[in-house]
């Protein structure tokens, strides 16, 4: 066997296993998508938002000459709701824009893996990119009662965009848009933003797990390279199986 066929059968035997776990998802994929979202809730701009996330919450925590609203676990969880409920408007929104445009899925695959890669290289470093900074926490929360502030402000948050989560969720909601099944979509998104939310959870519930998950700041400048380099390997490999 020569080198050339042996990347080319590697190539279309990934292609597959992507393909299969997405079609028919597992627990192991729900897993992975879940372990996505905490990986890159780590990634070192996450981690340094947290104190400053919290602090945030903090804000919501009277209404304007009214009560109090609830105890910081029920802000964070708040929050985390909308976070998570704008994920999960993304991954069904892309998977009907996937269906709408299913008539040509090779072209739609060619999209996702040179998305892939592009977003692989942004992560790397070797590729800047601007991301838009999607819609502002603080209007969205200003428009909604004060009880509801915590979750209108999590939407927000959800559709902004992250230098470290962006990439890899782009390239998910991609992948998603190959599907066209707007209830896998939503799950999937569903598990990818539990993983994203759940050190604001712990911080917001736990008060001696920032500190710990700010010691992780050392170890997490490595988990965008990686992830970089992961997303370039699996749509350089998506390429290469396409080629003749």
């Amino acid at each position: 066997m020569t080198f050339p066929i042996a990347i080319g059968d590697l190539a279309r035997w990934s292609e597959q296993l992507l393909r299969g776990g997405l079609d028919q998802p597992s627990l192991f994929t729900l897993l992975l998508v879940f372990g996505a979202g905490l990986l890159t809730s780590l990634g070192p701009c996450s981690l340094s938002l947290l104190p400053v996330s919290l602090a945030y919450l903090a804000g919501f925590s009277k209404a304007p000459g009214g009560p109090a609203l609830g105890a910081p676990w029920q802000r964070s969880l708040g929050f985390s709701s909308g976070v998570v409920g704008a994920l999960v408007l993304l991954g069904s929104a892309s998977a009907l824009l996937g269906r709408l445009y299913g008539q040509t899925p090779d072209a739609i695959s060619l999209v996702v893996a040179v998305l892939a890669v592009l977003m692989g290289l942004n992560l790397l470093g070797l590729l800047p990119l601007r991301l838009p900074a999607g819609p502002d926490p603080e209007r969205w929360r200003q428009r909604v009662p004060p009880i509801l502030a915590p979750l209108a402000a999590g939407l927000a948050f959800g559709l902004a965009a992250s230098p470290c989560t962006t990439p890899v969720l782009a390239v998910l909601l991609g992948w998603i848009a190959e599907t066209g099944q707007p209830l896998l979509g939503m799950g999937l998104l569903a598990c990818f933003g539990a993983g994203q939310v759940l050190p604001l959870l712990l911080a917001g519930s736990v008060a001696a797990a920032l500190p710990r998950l700010l010691a992780l700041r050392q170890l997490s400048q490595w988990i965008p390279p990686i992830s970089g380099a992961v997303l370039v390997t699996i749509g350089g490999l998506s390429l290469v199986s396409r080629l003749p």
